[in-house]
């Protein structure tokens, strides 16, 4: 069912995450908050920060968040910690503490899960790779995801599902949707998050 949390209520969404949500490759106007703001006209604050971790956003997210007093916040990280090969665990601990604290102070949390790695891409890259190499951090974020999913569901904390968004018919990534370093999306990869938080917000806040 549908929960109308804006009504009586001034329209303000945070994006908290990391470069996925930053987009610091594109032009403002053409990253996902961006085009959910333009299209929604609704007041949208990007807090996304390019490397940061789940613990990044955890020790900003006063700041970042709270203290705008949204009614939703966006929260999406843990790339980055797999990225350095941290506890699942640890990633989850951190994304639910601000869930948490968001409801807490009265702010409605929505969990992005992350996108897939385009490992193809990503493997051709001079970039420094995953601590535990391309192929474990492919299958840890995984499991990240569906452990998220199930962790929200228990908590009734409702799920923003860009990661399955990212695949082709054929259950492969679709590397059309990212730069050539197989991590970050693009222009269209952008487009294609924002329909998916333009739809769960018209769909499940009356946006």
């Amino acid at each position: 069912m549908a929960t109308n949390v804006t009504e009586g209520k001034m329209k303000a969404i945070v994006c908290h995450g990391d470069s996925l949500t930053e987009g610091n490759d594109l032009d403002k106007n053409d990253t996902w908050p961006a085009i959910v703001e333009n299209e929604l006209k609704v007041g949208i604050i990007n807090s996304g920060i390019s490397g940061d971790t789940t613990g990044g956003l955890l020790s900003r997210f006063y700041h970042d968040v709270i203290r705008h007093r949204p009614v939703i916040v966006i929260i999406m990280g843990g790339t980055n910690d797999l990225w350095w090969d941290v506890s699942i665990n640890v990633i989850q601990a951190n994304i639910f503490s601000m869930a948490c604290q968001a409801q807490h102070h009265n702010i409605v949390p929505v969990i992005g899960l992350p996108l897939p790695l385009f490992i193809e891409a990503a493997q051709k890259q001079d970039m420094l790779e995953p601590a535990v190499g391309y192929e474990k951090c492919v299958a840890k974020l995984s499991e990240l995801v569906k452990s998220l999913s199930a962790n929200a569901a228990q908590a009734d904390v409702v799920c923003l599902d860009f990661y399955h968004s990212f695949f082709n018919e054929r259950g492969t990534v679709a590397g059309k949707y990212f730069f050539e370093d197989g991590l970050h999306p693009n222009k269209e990869g952008h487009r294609l998050m924002a329909e998916k938080t333009i739809q769960l917000l018209r769909t499940k806040f009356k946006f």
